[in-house]
């Protein structure tokens, strides 16, 4: 009995170490890429387009799919925006001729956080091959790289299997009871005027009881006229001025998931504990039973 418990322990010991390798070994690169290194890729990878159709018609990065929001954003109990599960999941996939080992690059403009919310659906899917491609397409063609007008002939599939979730998505319940824990923080990424109640967009305005606001637009900068990613030292800097910490626990959320799906990947390139509450405000405000709190000078008017 001796001998089995130290080897459970040992056994234990190792896990999390691994766990903290595989975190401290995290990096803005395992979510985000560049134009310079997509166009060395390109003819290896699966590039996709998820702004609006008369945007990708009028140019696109030559030979990228175009998969509109509607294909992978569901709505489910009158919760609008959701993840879609796992055959809707499947079904997307074989649709556009994506396979398990496909590498699977998105974009949309700059400042557009859907190819994050599309990264982060493969990612929460189990497909860890899934890049934004950062600067989105007003970097590619302001750089004056390979675009075209013709769509892309699609290929279907067929066979795609999820073989299991990853661990990056919150629902309403979860963050319920964790409110008042000390090792979770819950992240409004949404703006300023969402997260005060002063710009309703739901039932009820205001933000989650105990949250921390930070703006998702505060994690890009202008470059050459080109809103990209900043960098890994401005982020950190920013996120510990914020209260945004490593060694607890994040849930991100948005009015419907858009927005902190970008903040989510950018943690987990950081190598933070963190979900995207899909749900996200919209859902949470439209919950009678579900707190909610506005700021003071906001509540008294």
């Amino acid at each position: 009995m001796h001998n089995k418990g130290f080897v459970a322990a040992l056994a234990l010991l190792v896990t999390l170490a691994l766990g903290s390798i595989t975190t401290a070994n995290a990096a803005l690169q395992d979510y985000f890429v560049s134009s310079d290194w997509l166009a060395k890729q390109r003819s290896q990878v699966t590039v996709v387009d998820v702004r609006v159709a008369p945007l990708y018609l009028l140019g696109h990065v030559d030979g990228a799919l175009h998969i509109d929001k509607e294909n992978f954003l569901f709505t489910r109990n009158g919760v609008k925006s959701l993840v879609p599960t796992v055959a809707e999941f499947e079904a997307l996939m074989d649709r556009f001729g994506i396979t398990p080992d496909t590498t699977v690059v998105a974009y949309a403009e700059d400042k557009n956080p859907y190819s994050a919310r599309f990264i982060w659906t493969l990612r929460y899917h189990g497909h860890e091959k899934a890049y934004v491609l950062d600067g989105g397409y007003e970097k590619w063609s302001k750089e004056n790289r390979p675009t075209a007008m013709l769509p892309t002939p699609v290929t279907a599939g067929s066979g795609y299997k999820v073989l299991g979730a990853r661990d990056v998505r919150a629902e309403a319940d979860y963050i319920l009871t964790r409110l008042n824990n000390p090792d979770t923080i819950v992240w409004d990424t949404r703006k300023q005027s969402e997260y005060e109640g002063s710009e309703v967009r739901a039932d009820r305005g205001g933000h989650i009881p105990g949250c921390l606001h930070l703006d998702w637009v505060n994690l890009q900068k202008e470059v050459d006229g080109v809103l990209v990613l900043k960098s890994e030292a401005e982020i950190r800097e920013m996120l510990n001025q914020a209260g945004i910490t490593p060694e607890r626990e994040i849930i991100a959320h948005c009015q419907t998931g858009i927005r902190s799906s970008y903040a989510t990947l950018v943690l987990l390139g950081l190598g933070y504990n963190v979900r995207n509450y899909d749900g996200s405000w919209i859902e949470w405000a439209n919950n009678p039973n579900l707190p909610v709190a506005l700021p003071k000078k906001v509540a008294e008017n």
